[in-house]
């Protein structure tokens, strides 16, 4: 049983306070993009609303849905994306155009907006 991990479901953007401000639901979906909705660009989480939306891009990120697992990559972001593994609990910097495997528990760092995955 501990071998199926459970699969993700939901992205919760924390507060500093680590309490929920925003959560997007990925259920059913095999793709979400992570940036600020313009008008024009419809992304799947918005962070236009959040407290570093300036350190986010229009799309930033992109969530894919592959073999059983999620996966995160920068879509060339100026101010980067980082993977705060649960397993470990170390803050990796993902290479651009470099697709990274998700876990439950795990943390992505967009701009300076924490993003949690569960």
């Amino acid at each position: 049983e501990s071998e199926k991990k459970r699969r993700i479901t939901e992205v919760v953007l924390l507060s500093e306070e680590d309490t929920e401000r925003m959560v997007w639901n990925l259920y059913g979906r095999t793709a979400a993009v992570i940036g600020r909705d313009v008008g024009e660009n419809q992304v799947d989480i918005d962070l236009s609303g959040s407290p570093y939306a300036s350190m986010v891009e229009i799309e930033h990120a992109v969530l894919n849905f592959s073999g059983g697992n999620w996966y995160v990559e920068d879509l060339g972001s100026v101010n980067g994306l980082s993977v705060k593994k649960a397993g470990d609990g170390r803050i990796y910097q993902l290479s651009q155009d470099v697709p990274c495997r998700l876990e439950q528990g795990d943390c992505l760092y967009v701009g300076m907006n924490r993003l949690l995955l569960r």
